[in-house]
């Protein structure tokens, strides 16, 4: 059964995905597509009548209000409000689902908050560490359930800022191992409609090399049913080790048991292992870098540079050549013509 915008006209096969899309005959607040969907089974309305409306409303209104005391609380440095407010956007945005509007209501407590929650929750653990948001990861355990709690794009955000910082600032083994299994487990675990939830989750490529987690390990058993994904996260693996990331990219490149592909108009599917050296795309330009985690620009807080190896630039070159996906590219071919 199809369902159909009242704003906009456009036509959804689900509940979550009517709820979520980027309506311009709404004020959405962002881009398409909030994380943390309910599964297709869950009705975005909690009743048919006015009386069950207006409740849902007055629940989403007052969750809110305690939002944003808890949120003025940390800014005024009280760290473990933290964990309340993490709660009360979590609560917000469950009352918002009950609001048989097209997803408006949600959109309205999401987009609004789910910087101010992230941007909170990495405030906090900068002042108190990891076992600060180790706690929240427990609390939030995107395994727990059928679907990802609703809270977890901003709770995968902080844990992103965490990685990076941590891997630039320290080294990759100091980084939690309960990091990068969470952010593994919510790319695991997503939906489809969880997009912003598995967007945030490809700061997890910053855990390549780790000693005690193998980031390369966990990529190729996903790779096959999550391909979209595992590509940004190899993106972001570059950033974190290029030498590591190489021969991560070599190995799944080479590896002929990835065997999905991608449709292309009038032309021969596109292979998974093909789309995998999309990756590569911006490493020698200055004007293409990952875009998440959302609201943080690592670039610029870790004073980060980055100039592609020769020998890294030439192995890329080397697994193009021997793979045979250079046949449709033009003789003087660069990295940016592997971009998809």
């Amino acid at each position: 059964m199809a369902h159909g915008c009242e704003e906009c006209g456009e036509s959804f096969e689900t509940l979550s995905r009517l709820r979520l899309h980027d309506c311009g005959g709404a004020e959405t607040g962002g881009v398409s597509a909030a994380g943390g969907a309910e599964s297709d089974d869950v009705s975005a309305a909690g009743g048919s009548g006015a009386d069950t409306a207006s409740g849902s409303t007055r629940d989403r209104n007052g969750t809110a209000a305690e939002l944003d005391e808890r949120l003025e609380r940390v800014d005024e440095g009280d760290t473990g409000a933290v964990r309340e407010a993490v709660a009360a956007f979590e609560s917000a945005l469950s009352a918002a689902l009950d609001e048989d509007d097209g997803g408006a209501a949600y959109r309205d407590v999401f987009w609004p908050y789910y910087e101010r929650v992230s941007d909170a929750l990495d405030d906090a653990t900068r002042a108190e560490g990891w076992d600060l948001l180790g706690d929240v990861v427990d609390a939030y355990d995107p395994e727990s359930d059928d679907t990802l709690p609703l809270a977890t794009p901003a709770i995968a955000n902080a844990v992103g800022r965490y990685v990076i910082r941590t891997r630039v600032t320290a080294d990759v083994a100091t980084i939690p191992v309960a990091a990068l299994e969470y952010l593994d487990a919510v790319a695991v675990n997503a939906e489809d409609v969880d997009e912003s939830a598995r967007e945030e989750a490809h700061a997890y490529g910053w855990g390549i090399g780790h000693p005690d987690h193998s980031v390369v390990d966990r990529l190729r058993a996903r790779a096959s049913a999550d391909i979209f994904s595992v590509t940004p996260t190899l993106e972001h693996a570059f950033y974190a080790d290029q030498y590591a990331a190489v021969d991560a990219l070599e190995r799944l490149v080479r590896d002929e048991s990835i065997d999905g592909t991608l449709p292309r108009v009038n032309r021969d599917d596109m292979p998974y292992r093909r789309y995998l050296l999309d990756c590569v795309y911006g490493l020698q330009t200055d004007d293409h870098w990952p875009e998440m985690p959302r609201y943080y620009d690592w670039q610029e807080e870790l004073e980060y540079s980055f100039e592609l190896d020769d020998a890294v630039e030439r192995r890329i070159r080397d697994l193009v050549a021997e793979t045979g996906f250079d046949t449709d590219l033009p003789d003087d071919w660069t990295l940016r013509d592997l971009g998809i």
